[in-house]
């Protein structure tokens, strides 16, 4: 079986490249050939679709933006996809199960075990996991636009206290499937919206827990924020596992959402800013679901 293994050097604190190195010899012992490929910060279509032509398997070895980035060749290319979790969160390896010992990976191509999970598409840019506009998108900018090379949880302290700081909660509307998602209708209101393809999220907040990636469905969540106290608030009910027990969620499944702002919005996608778009800014956000697009090797 013909095995690409995709890592990102910088993945795991320079780590990811040592252990894909021992991932492919333990798969070479069985008999696979490996292609070992270090990803690029350039397009992965611009040469990673050639690559994975008659390839079984594409293992990522780094975190969830290495996921996602490898996800638009894979569902081209109909190849099963699977996570080596060297990242700070890890959110895709964590849905699945996935962890980053060679014996795992090895199990999961000898039983070769392929599900199908929806994509879902954000202004024409592809996520795995969420899109939202909110606090966390803020965070993910601020962090985005000083980041070294590889990251840490604590990384995120400094872009934490500074949004804080200075974030104010955006006033927007939300449509799911055509209709307004609050109930007073088209009007404007101050808060955050996660439109969900998976239940986990950074921290283990995960605000979606209801979330499957396979009913071709997203779970939209849009809370209400007037102030510092609002959101800290949201974020404790996150992590106690109750939001759903404050009749001020808004909470629905659909498969078209549009998000509309009364000014441009930061957007995030996996935890990290769209391709190309740090400190980019949207007035308006149009999210689709394509229902079972990318193939995940389960482990």
């Amino acid at each position: 079986m013909r095995i690409m293994i995709l890592f990102n050097p910088i993945a795991g604190v320079g780590k990811a490249a040592l252990v894909a190195g021992q991932i492919g010899s333990r798969l070479g012992e069985f008999g696979h050939e490996i292609d070992l490929v270090e990803s690029r910060p350039d397009p992965c279509g611009d040469w990673l679709d050639r690559r994975l032509q008659d390839t079984a398997v594409m293992a990522v070895v780094g975190g969830d933006g290495a996921v996602q980035g490898a996800s638009g060749p894979a569902i081209r290319t109909s190849t099963p996809i699977y996570h080596v979790p060297y990242g700070t969160e890890n959110l895709f390896a964590r849905e699945f199960g996935m962890d980053p010992r060679p014996e795992t990976l090895l199990r999961a191509v000898q039983r070769y075990d392929v599900r199908q999970v929806d994509v879902g598409v954000a202004n024409d840019q592809p996520f795995l996991l969420m899109a939202s506009i909110g606090f966390d998108a803020a965070v993910v900018h601020d962090l985005a636009g000083r980041r070294g090379s590889s990251i840490s949880h604590l990384s995120y302290a400094g872009p934490i206290l500074r949004q804080l700081g200075s974030w104010r909660p955006p006033r927007l509307t939300v449509t799911v499937d055509g209709r307004p998602l609050a109930p007073n209708g088209a009007e404007m209101q101050k808060g955050c919206v996660i439109v969900a393809n998976s239940r986990q999220y950074a921290w283990r907040l995960n605000p979606a827990r209801r979330a499957v990636m396979s009913d071709g469905l997203f779970d939209v969540l849009f809370f209400p924020v007037r102030s510092t106290a609002d959101l800290l608030g949201w974020i404790l009910k996150f992590r106690l596992g109750r939001p759903l027990a404050d009749p001020r969620l808004r909470y629905q499944l659909g498969r078209e959402v549009e998000i509309v702002c009364d000014q441009p919005q930061l957007v995030q996608l996996d935890g990290d800013p769209p391709p190309g778009g740090v400190g980019k800014r949207t007035s308006q956000l149009h999210v689709s679901v394509r229902p079972r697009a990318l193939g995940v090797l389960m482990p």
